[in-house]
């Protein structure tokens, strides 16, 4: 599912989930060669993250229980894995409203838009409106940056590029009837489970990552 050109609706960043951060950040650095920034804490939301950036306007975010609030239950099963685990990943649209519309008029049920934030350790202030069909997984959630707020790709630190991610579904037809609502030129492969995998080129190799 690699995105050879810019699409309207692309892929804005992939999450790792782990049940501590810095063990997330030392196994990140450790079989990649790269070392994730922290970006602060979610708030209401019970988690924090690192980052890094995979170029062309993509980044990966390690997602984690912050250290000063409980997780929302909506949040605390992607956040019990021991090792970096793929739990989800977001498409970038730059009119949220507009996809939002197609998606519920192709049946889909969409939570929000609603609005989002963090406080980045330097005191920054980055902001979002995002909309999800479901909880983390397989199906993307879509997010909108604030126009006053640099995209993360464009501040985390470099290293790794994205090769690709691959979705495979026992029912794939859902998934990608989403996709095609939603103006995004990715696919979904049958396969026996859900699953997904996510491959980066980084200075210690090619590396994968899954759920």
């Amino acid at each position: 599912m690699t995105m050879p050109n810019r699409a309207v609706v692309e892929i804005d960043h992939v999450i790792l989930g782990i049940n501590d951060l810095e063990r997330g950040i030392r196994e990140f650095e450790s079989r990649t060669g790269v070392a994730p920034r922290r970006g602060g804490e979610h708030p209401g939301r019970g988690t924090q993250n690192a980052l890094v950036t995979l170029g062309n306007g993509r980044y990966l975010e390690i997602l984690a229980p912050a250290s000063s609030q409980a997780p929302a239950a909506a949040r605390q099963p992607v956040l019990g894995h021991a090792q970096l685990t793929l739990v989800g990943w977001a498409l970038h649209t730059r009119a949220i409203g507009a996809t939002v519309e197609s998606l519920r008029n192709a049946g889909f049920e969409v939570e929000g838009p609603v609005p989002g934030s963090r406080c980045a350790p330097e005191g920054a202030v980055l902001k979002w409106r995002s909309a999800s069909v479901g909880p983390l997984g397989l199906t993307p959630f879509l997010i909108e940056w604030s126009k006053d707020t640099p995209h993360p790709s464009s501040t985390a630190p470099a290293g790794c590029s994205f090769v690709g991610m691959e979705l495979t579904d026992p029912t794939p037809q859902r998934v990608q009837s989403l996709f095609k609502a939603a103006g995004f030129a990715g696919t979904i492969s049958l396969g026996e489970r859900a699953a997904m995998k996510v491959t980066l080129d980084c200075p210690r190799g090619r590396i994968e990552f899954g759920s």
